[in-house]
């Protein structure tokens, strides 16, 4: 469904509410401040009180009143970007609560952040416009909430299904790895889980399913050569997306290496989403200098024992030659 769509529906709904007011959370703060907070701060002073008050409704009013414009708003807000604006609202109102402002000095602190909130909407607006309709292929399931009458829909983003192959070339004993994770997959709203199939005669046959995007099959040998296909369905089982792989098993490169070989490499004009796999290991030499370091001490303390032994029959040497010389002078003086 186009933003032309969206934005039909919300003019054809009369009245005029703010997103912000579809959020309980947010509500629940504004009751407390102007209920509560306001009648203990300005029970003196009526004229200011009813002030604010007025300005807080139309502060919150204000936020759907934006002009419509499909990069910008569409009087439809998702729940991730209303729950933003809504941390933002509350942080912003209990931060006045806790300052202790007075008068007009309140007056004008609410005035300021009246005018925050309408520049953290225009913010984040935006970016949640981008997000949907954003896949390049598949059907895009998202949940949007009417900023007018605060009901809950479900929209989809039709393309086309087949999202195109992948040619994986691997090595034989290494790891094939199939990644059906696509870039909008995450931004699909729902569970989702993948059908992975290897295509037999043209036909699929179902290997695994799972709620990982990935695939990963231990020690491939020549026979896993061929095609296979993944799915990823939405949470009523239907396919959102299929792709294709072609996958070659190439002969083993025999080498001596201390260090497992990457994983398979990919080729293909799609771009999948960041992989949470860690890359392949660097070189390491610390066995080898864990053995050099020890060899080394073994050594110096065989040196030092040797050293230690000699110098002390040299000592024993020694003193056996006084005693002797001792005796002899002994002799001498008695004759």
């Amino acid at each position: 469904m186009s933003w032309l769509v969206f934005g039909l529906i919300a003019l054809a709904i009369t009245g005029s509410h703010s997103c912000l007011k579809c959020s309980q959370n947010a509500m629940v703060v504004l009751r407390e401040f102007k209920d509560n907070y306001l009648e203990t701060k300005l029970h003196r002073n009526l004229e200011l009180r009813t002030k604010l008050r007025s300005l807080l409704d139309d502060a919150i009013e204000m936020l759907s009143l934006q002009p419509k414009d499909p990069k910008k708003f569409m009087g439809v807000i998702d729940e991730i970007t209303l729950e933003k604006l809504t941390a933002y609202f509350k942080r912003s109102v209990n931060q006045i609560m806790e300052n202790n402002f007075k008068d007009e000095q309140l007056y004008n602190e609410v005035m300021w952040n009246s005018q925050s909130w309408l520049n953290k909407f225009e913010e984040i607006m935006p970016k949640f416009t981008k997000i949907y309709c954003s896949n390049e292929c598949g059907r895009m399931l998202y949940v949007l909430i009417n900023c007018y009458s605060c009901e809950t829909n479900y929209y989809s983003c039709y393309k086309d299904i087949r999202c195109g192959e992948r040619r994986i070339r691997v090595e034989m004993d290494e790891d094939l790895i199939l990644d059906c994770a696509l870039r909008w997959h995450k931004l699909s709203h729902g569970v989702k889980r993948y059908n992975f199939y290897r295509m037999v005669n043209g036909k699929p046959q179902l290997m695994a399913n799972s709620l990982d995007p990935f695939l990963v099959k231990k020690e491939a040998n020549v026979n896993d050569t061929g095609r296979y296909q993944c799915e990823m369905l939405d949470p009523e089982g239907h396919p959102a997306s299929r792709l294709n792989f072609q996958v070659v098993v190439l002969p083993s490169v025999r080498r001596t290496t201390w260090f497992p070989r990457p994983h398979a490499t990919m080729e293909g004009p799609l771009v999948l989403g960041i992989s949470s796999r860690a890359p392949p290991p660097q070189e390491d030499w610390t066995v080898w200098i864990v053995i050099g370091s020890t060899g080394a001490l073994l050594f110096l303390i065989v040196v030092t024992f040797l050293c230690y032994y000699r110098r002390k029959n040299d000592n024993e040497d020694e003193e056996e030659d006084d005693d002797e010389s001792e005796s002899k002078s002994s002799e001498l003086a008695e004759m």
